[in-house]
């Protein structure tokens, strides 16, 4: 049997008294699961014999249209006791008053001349001779449009003539007066209807019958849009313009619309988004109170059309509560509308039903016996304020004395939400104003922030060019910049100080803020980065803590801070093993973390930080090669390896790749990121001893260029004395008292000096010597980190020969004494012992170099590997040496 059929078997089988409710539900649900027909289930469990089955499918093909409607949708209104008319086998299970039949009889007809219903040709003109009063009788109304039709009812626009306005007139449709009782039902609409004055219930204007002794009523024209229309359309994302809180304020209206018919005795029964109207200008229209229950006796005229026996169902199922889809019509009172209020609300918050079934019966079943989904689970897109949800599954409780008591109570718990989505708004706004204020400060900081860094390189580059003999009138340049970078710096902090605020001050209106938090995540960030790169453990530490607390999952992946290296060899393979840098007593010395086995070593997941991989393989240089991992970065190294006899035993390769250098700023790190090629470095400054043996080569065939190349100061005498054959040897003692060392490094020497050592050393050894240039000579001081000194980011003079290193009068060391003067590359004397020329021009002459390092006459400032000077080519000082480089 097909659906339709099964519900008007079950329908038909509950009037008759043959089962109950729960049993029919029971069945309907049963029948689903079992794969067979309603009908044969009823027989089969024994609760129809074959006999009254086979009466009650007779009796409906029979009956037709005269009880039941065509079409019997899940969202149609449902009045099932028209299917109770009196049979030789049940009584009567409803009896219409004979007053209520009586009343259209004797409501004198309104002749409409021609215009008579169904729907006809309008009239054009009134006639010409009858009074306005007298065209109460005759030609009142004027015809015009179809508004709508229902299952019994049509809706036309009609115009009154005599109070000159359009008016909606509502009448049956032909042919419905086999459908039990139309003309009581329309009578009861227009009755309880007219008793309802409200702003949100449509006045009715008029009631009588029609020409043809229809009956009809009049009231205001309805044009506005259902609910349900507005929930359809956002349901398919068509645009619209209601949003949620102005949808709620509108149910809010429902609701004491609702409560004002309670309190009048009415019972709306049919509830839903089709029967709420919403009009342009704010308007809202409860309609359709057709199947109204009455429950105040004072009402006169309007009764009980019927609905209201035991097992008897009215209503629209997807809005049935639980005793009303029960057919316990004793027990509806106002929280069964309360029930709809609910169900209408879930369906505006998930744009869906409570319940969905493909059976009448099922549908009802779910409404008795299945609890609702949260509209949250329901429908997690749309964001669902659990207040609202708290007030839906309130109403929508199986329980009626666990909903609302009244429709009223519901309408102030909406209200509280809107008073508190006021409140919201306000704050909202408030913080709106926090943020746009705060997005300025953030903006004028990045700015300043901007400036500081480019005045920072342009007095780096003043500074390189200013020595400190310099007179006081070529200082003031750079004191200017130096006051402007400082009082940039305090504008940075002001601007960073008013934009954190702001922001804060945007998350005490609005704790949930997403962008406010971000923006605060953000400037942390920022200062974390700054402070990290300085190798400042304290500030770092204290601005990723601010960094967490606001953090709502953007840096969760940079905070962890994990990175990817690959590590390949030319040739391959070698074997290699890992250390990473860990701070020992003030350096970073490194530890070994673990054996990689052979290159090539892919995807090696580490923590960003500072790493040396040693390379070995047999018949080449072994090779020490720092890294710098950054958060999350993917880093691969291409390592060329050198044969054993392309590098001199006392030179260190340095690997070629990127390295940070400069006067270094987290916020702009990569400015100063530089490259360079494969190179080599001798591994300590060039010793007396090694000098030596370049005057005594040079004397052999030309003392006099020798002696211009042996160590003085200017225009001074050679420190170095020539015996009588024309050998130079070290001073036993100087003028000043001191005895030199064979191990110092070679001091007193011109830039033209050093390039003559490289051009004789190359010649001897094979090999193409150079001095290195500033950058190699600051790559292979510093490794790839940026570190301040080779051995970290810390300074004590014990590390170092500088002028505070040892008590008396500073002198030069044994360039193997200062152990920890040591660079990542494993390159001593880097911060102490001698300044050292390089090949790179300064800025500001052609004829002057930039010297890299310090001296042991050196102040700590100068011992910072981001501190540069320059001299003169043929300048000769105490604190002058020099080491030699080559290109791989």
């Amino acid at each position: 049997m097909a659906l339709k059929s099964d519900t008007q078997l079950g329908q038909l089988a509950i009037a008759r008294g043959l089962v109950d409710l729960a049993t029919l539900l029971r069945c309907v649900s049963q029948s689903a699961t079992a794969g067979t027909t309603l009908s044969e289930l009823l027989v089969i469990d024994g609760h129809l014999s074959r006999e009254q089955l086979d009466d009650l499918e007779s009796y409906l093909e029979s009956a037709d249209r005269r009880l039941l409607q065509d079409e019997f949708e899940l969202g149609d209104t449902l009045v099932l006791d028209e299917i109770f008319t009196p049979t030789e086998s049940t009584e009567p299970l409803l009896e219409v008053p004979q007053t209520v039949a009586q009343t259209f009889r004797q409501t004198p007809p309104v002749k409409l001349a021609r215009n008579t219903l169904p729907f006809g040709e309008s009239s054009s003109a009134a006639a010409e001779s009858p009074s306005e009063l007298e065209l109460e009788r005759e030609q009142r109304y004027e015809f015009l449009d179809e508004l709508g039709r229902g299952g019994m009812g049509q809706v036309v626009l009609a115009h009154d003539r005599i109070l000159k306005r359009d008016i909606a007139l509502k009448t049956l449709l032909p042919d419905t007066a086999e459908q039990g009782n139309p003309r009581d039902r329309l009578l009861q609409e227009a009755q309880v209807t007219g008793i309802l004055e409200h702003p949100s219930i449509i006045p009715i204007y008029d009631l009588g019958a029609l020409s043809n002794e229809e009956p009809y009523y009049t009231m205001r024209v309805v044009r506005e849009r259902s609910l349900e229309q507005i929930i359809q359309e956002m349901a398919v994302g068509q645009e619209h313009a209601y949003s949620l809180t102005q949808l709620v304020s509108i149910l809010r209206q429902v609701c004491l619309a609702v409560h004002y018919a309670h309190d009048r005795g009415v019972i709306h029964r049919d509830l839903k988004p089709e029967n709420i109207l919403i009009g342009a200008y704010g308007e809202v229209f409860v309609i359709d109170w057709g199947v109204a229950k009455v429950v105040n006796p004072d009402l006169g005229a309007v009764s009980q059309l019927g609905g209201d026996e035991l097992g008897a169902l009215v209503g629209t199922p997807q809005y049935m509560a639980p005793e009303q889809a029960q057919g316990e019509n004793d027990a509806i009172d106002q929280r069964t509308d309360v029930y709809a209020l609910g169900a209408i609300l879930y369906e505006v918050l998930t744009l869906q039903p409570v319940f969905t079934a493909e059976h009448v019966l099922s549908l009802l079943f779910k409404a008795v016996q299945e609890e609702p989904a949260p509209p949250s689970a329901r429908a997690p897109e749309r964001s669902i304020p659990r207040e609202l949800e708290d007030i839906c599954l309130k109403a929508l409780d199986k329980a009626p004395s666990n909903r609302y008591a009244s429709a009223e109570a519901m309408a102030d718990d909406l209200e509280l939400f809107l008073e508190g989505v006021k409140e919201r708004e306000r704050r909202r706004q408030m913080a709106r104003e926090a943020i746009e204020r705060a997005d300025e400060a953030r903006a004028a900081y990045g700015r300043t922030h901007q400036k500081h860094a480019e005045l920072m390189n342009e007095l780096s580059h003043e500074k390189l060019n200013m020595t400190s003999w310099a007179p006081h009138h070529e200082k003031e340049r750079v004191w200017a910049l130096e006051q402007r970078v400082e009082d940039l710096q305090v504008e940075i902090e002001r601007h960073f100080s008013e934009a954190t605020r702001l922001y804060g001050q945007a998350l005490g209106h609005l704790p949930e803020m997403s962008e406010a938090r971000k923006a605060l995540a953000d400037l942390y960030w920022e200062r974390f980065q700054e402070a990290e790169a300085a190798g400042e453990r304290a500030r770092a530490t204290y601005f990723e803590g601010l960094v967490r607390q606001y953090n709502d999952g953007w840096y969760d992946q940079l905070l962890e801070g994990t990175a990817r290296l690959t590590v390949l060899t030319h040739p391959e393979p070698a074997q290699a093993v890992l250390y990473e840098f860990v701070e020992v007593n003030r350096r970073l010395v490194e530890r070994r973390m673990a054996e990689l086995g052979e290159t090539p070593v892919r995807n090696l997941e580490l923590q960003h930080g500072s790493y040396v991989i040693e390379l070995q393989r047999p018949g080449y240089v072994a090779l020490q090669v720092p890294v710098r991992l950054d958060r999350m970065e993917e880093r691969t190294l291409e390592i060329q390896l050198q044969r054993v006899d392309q590098v001199p035993d006392n030179f260190v390769v340095i690997a070629g790749g990127k390295f940070l250098s400069g006067e270094l700023q987290a916020q702009n790190l990569e400015d100063h990121e530089q490259y360079l090629p494969d190179f080599g470095i001798m591994e300590a400054p060039v010793t007396c001893a090694e000098y030596l043996d370049f005057l005594n080569a040079v004397a052999t065939d030309d003392l006099e260029r020798a002696k211009k190349h042996a160590p003085r100061l200017e225009d001074g005498e050679s420190y170095f004395p020539v015996s009588e054959d024309g050998q130079f040897s070290l001073p036993t003692e100087d003028a000043e008292g001191d005895r030199w060392d064979m191990n110092w490094p070679i001091c007193m020497i011109s830039y033209n000096d050093a390039v003559a050592y490289a051009a004789w050393r190359s010649k001897r050894d094979g090999f193409a010597y150079r001095l290195p240039s500033a950058d190699e000579w600051e790559k292979a001081a510093r490794g790839v980190d940026g570190r301040l000194y080779p051995w970290g980011n810390h300074f004590d003079p014990s590390f170092c020969r500088m002028r505070d290193s040892e008590r008396g009068r500073p002198m030069p060391v044994s360039v193997h004494k200062y152990k920890m003067d040591r660079s990542p590359y494993g390159v001593r004397d880097m911060a102490g012992n001698v300044i050292e020329w390089t090949t790179t021009r300064a800025p500001s002459s052609d004829d002057r170099r930039i010297v890299q390092g310090a001296s042991f006459g050196s102040i700590e400032l100068m011992c910072r590997l981001d501190w540069h000077m320059d001299a003169q080519d043929d300048s000769r000082h105490a604190y002058l040496g020099f080491r030699l480089a080559m290109s791989l």
